[in-house]
């Protein structure tokens, strides 16, 4: 029985020996596929670079585009300056100040009594009635004040907001 174990074609140490082998050509062929793709140098030839370009700033001015429509509405304003907007103050009644209607005209009640001197803004205007030119007013005070007055009876203080040209602020 000796014999036959030295006759073997398979031993122990030739089977230890084959399986050493096997898993360093094993560990060859994974080494060698790892390695066949580019290195990091190539890579970092091959890649394309990222640029963002930036314009630089012009001296051609730009406007916004205004989100609302402009208001294209004609404004009157009367020989006097007086248009909707316009700060006017209560003059020439003799001190018995100007009777505030609800509506423009003579032949409506009266809503109050608007004192010498008082402020007011105008709001609507004007309504040619009973030989006045009306304007609705509302009070620079007390802006629950609000009613038709004849133009008749007060004096411009200051003109609408665009009235007022760059030209006449000094």
């Amino acid at each position: 029985m000796a014999d036959n174990h030295k006759n073997r074609i398979f031993n122990l140490s030739t089977g230890l020996i084959s399986l050493c082998v096997a898993a360093f050509i094993f560990l060859g062929i994974i080494l060698l596929i790892v390695n066949i793709g580019p290195s990091p140098a190539e890579e970092k030839e091959d890649a394309l670079a990222q640029l963002t370009v930036i314009p630089m700033p012009t001296i051609t001015p730009t406007s916004a585009i205004p989100s609302e429509k402009p208001d294209l509405s004609v404004k009157y304003i009367s020989p006097e300056g007086f248009s909707v907007g316009a700060y006017v103050k209560i003059e020439n009644t003799q001190g018995a100040g100007l009777k505030i209607r609800p509506d423009p005209g003579t032949g409506g009640e009266v809503s109050f009594i608007a004192s010498e001197g008082d402020i007011f803004i105008i709001i609507d205007g004007p309504d040619e009635r009973n030989g006045y030119t009306w304007w609705k007013l509302q009070g620079f005070e007390d802006p629950s004040l609000v009613g038709w007055g004849a133009s008749k009876f007060f004096s411009l203080v200051a003109p609408a907001a665009d009235q007022i040209q760059s030209s006449d602020i000094q």
